[in-house]
């Protein structure tokens, strides 16, 4: 049955995913162990930054974002995650979205508009922060 559900959820193989921005958050994920276990491996990182591109984050040596739709889609990448400053968010991802990734985890407070197909997840921490302290009591 767990092996049928893992099917349901396309949960059932390693996703390769590209990480888009280099920043502070962007090299917490990239040393975050706890994607592989899960069935989700960053194989990419990308910044347009020339003092990030060609150094290491983690296991991975930071890619010019110029060679970003090619890279990705050499690679058949179909899931990223985006944690460029908000100003850029949406130009990015619809170069992401030309590289033929079909599924973007949001990290920025810039709400995306894409063409359908391409399913997008908004993470802002602050949203998670107001969420939890409405029931706090005084």
């Amino acid at each position: 049955m767990l092996d049928e559900l893992q099917k349901i959820l396309n949960v059932d193989r390693v996703w390769d995913m590209a990480l888009v921005g280099a920043g502070d958050l962007g090299h917490a994920i990239a040393h975050y162990q706890g994607f592989a276990n899960r069935g989700f491996r960053v194989t990419k990182v990308f910044d347009n930054d020339p003092n990030k591109v060609g150094l290491k984050v983690g296991d991975f040596i930071v890619e010019d974002t110029a060679n970003l739709i090619k890279s990705v889609q050499a690679a058949g990448i179909q899931v990223a995650m985006l944690t460029v400053p908000a100003a850029h968010a949406q130009q990015v991802a619809e170069e992401l979205v030309k590289a033929g990734i079909k599924a973007i985890l949001n990290y920025t407070p810039t709400p995306l508009n894409l063409p359908r197909g391409v399913h997008i997840e908004q993470i802002d921490p602050l949203i998670q922060l107001q969420h939890m302290t409405y029931y706090l009591d005084e």
